[in-house]
């Protein structure tokens, strides 16, 4: 079946890896430190953002004065121990869906909110469980990283960017996206985009501005869903 897709393009945390749980301990650790105890619970809502922005509602609200960008190096440095010591594994059908990009000719990229040096210590987890080369570069053909746009999503400027360097226009670009905010971003970017709701979200909530939804990657891929575009 013909499609007009060109290129998949993929968030990273709650997406390919459910690094979403291990966000939102360290950032209640990270938090709690600072003298404003919290639960990882208390962070739900703020899947999809930033680190920054979350940093600087903390440090609004510590006793402790410290600046957001303290706040998220301490967040960061929790993250990584806690993701290191677990080593978890990729979620459902992000093996398959990654591997079909080869198979079908798609371009691949990764788009996330996180800054660089994180997505790069992330999916070397992600890339050791696919048996993949760590270096970035050699599995997807763009990387598009908090830190390397004017404004993170919702704003459109990730999508955007990964676009415009795999030389694509947007409704070229299939995205699958695991909340709001990155579901948002995508579309004012015109690509098409797929929900699959982290463990921590509504299918329902998620899904509702998305082109598609599935529970899981492994769904979307069993489903073809490219082939709907």
């Amino acid at each position: 079946m013909s499609t007009s897709i060109r290129a998949i393009l993929f968030d990273m945390d709650g997406l390919l890896i459910d690094t979403e749980d291990i966000h939102l301990r360290a950032f209640a650790q990270a938090a709690t430190r600072m003298g404003y105890p919290s639960e990882a619970k208390d962070y739900l809502s703020w899947i999809g953002h930033s680190s920054m922005a979350l940093g600087k509602w903390i440090a609004e609200r510590a006793t402790q004065k410290q600046s957001p960008e303290a706040i998220v190096q301490l967040e960061q440095e929790i993250f990584l121990r806690i993701l290191f010591e677990e080593r978890p594994a990729p979620l459902p059908g992000a093996r398959e869906m990654i591997d079909h990009c080869d198979a079908a000719g798609f371009k691949r990229g990764l788009v996330s909110s996180t800054v660089y040096p994180q997505v790069v210590l992330t999916m070397e987890v992600v890339l050791a469980h696919l048996g993949r080369p760590a270096r970035l570069e050699e599995t997807f053909a763009t990387v598009t990283s908090g830190d390397r746009v004017p404004r993170m999503k919702p704003a459109p400027d990730p999508y955007r960017q990964a676009a415009g360097e795999l030389a694509l226009d947007p409704a070229h670009c299939l995205v699958f996206e695991d909340s709001p905010a990155g579901i948002a971003s995508a579309r004012a970017a015109g690509c098409r985009v797929v929900a699959i709701p982290n463990l921590y979200l509504k299918r329902e909530e998620v899904g509702k501005e998305a082109d598609a939804s599935f529970n899981t990657l492994a769904d979307a891929f069993a489903a073809r869903i490219w082939e709907r575009f």
